[in-house]
């Protein structure tokens, strides 16, 4: 343990929570405290870890990285912006070659739990989160900031662009080395939807084959009478 980097998480909820008991079941890091922005320097213990501020925080530990704990891209993405202003530093938790995974680049801030595969030829970007029992199939981009839940699937040669959410369960399908599928940045992929087709920056989709949600709510209209 004492050979660990000694970290702290953007967070306070069961989701931080998770992702210290992942990091210390994955033997990345040790967890000295939790940072909230509202429920800091109040007294709060979390898995018997202090919740600080990011002001104190920065003032009691400022040579420890920290690591965001935030399901939501846009607001991890927030999140990383203020840790950054502050002078705060990130941590690269896989950046031994080889370490977990081959020929495989991940970013700052990032995590990747266990059981999770990742094919060979993919790059994920910073402050990525992919949680348990997901597959990232091989020559596959995430981008920065995305957020991949349990269980998902996502087949060869896609792109994942920046700040995008998949749900649990969601499976996306391969696209092919000249024309490889692309989520758009900023994109929502809901649990259990099938992405068969590209799908635009910004969007939410759903269902099997997923479709955008005002196209499902014209399809769920039925005929006009």
């Amino acid at each position: 343990m004492s050979d660990l980097p000694e970290v702290g998480i953007y967070g306070a909820s069961g989701h931080a929570n998770a992702y210290r008991c992942m990091l210390v079941e994955l033997g990345l890091a040790h967890v000295v405290a939790f940072i909230d922005d509202f429920r800091g320097d109040q007294g709060h213990l979390l898995a018997d870890k202090p919740v600080l501020s990011l002001q104190t925080w920065r003032a009691s530990f400022p040579n420890h990285a920290c690591l965001i704990a935030v399901g939501d891209p846009a607001a991890k993405r927030r999140l990383a912006e203020r840790v950054a202003a502050a002078g705060g530093l990130f941590l690269c938790l896989y950046d031994m070659p080889g370490q977990y995974f081959i020929d495989v680049a991940i970013g700052i801030g990032s995590l990747v739990a266990r059981p999770v595969y990742v094919g060979p030829n993919s790059r994920v970007g910073a402050h990525v989160t992919i949680m348990p029992m997901s597959t990232i199939g091989h020559d596959v981009v995430v981008g920065d900031f995305c957020t991949v839940c349990p269980g998902v699937n996502i087949g060869g040669h896609v792109i994942i662009e920046s700040a995008v959410f998949i749900g649990a369960g969601a499976v996306i399908l391969n696209g092919t080395v000249d024309q490889p599928l692309i989520v758009g940045g900023g994109a929502t992929i809901a649990a259990g939807a099938v992405v068969t087709k590209p799908v635009a920056a910004g969007a939410t989709v759903m269902g099997n084959p997923a479709r955008p949600l005002r196209e499902l709510a014209r399809s769920n209209r039925g005929p006009v009478v």
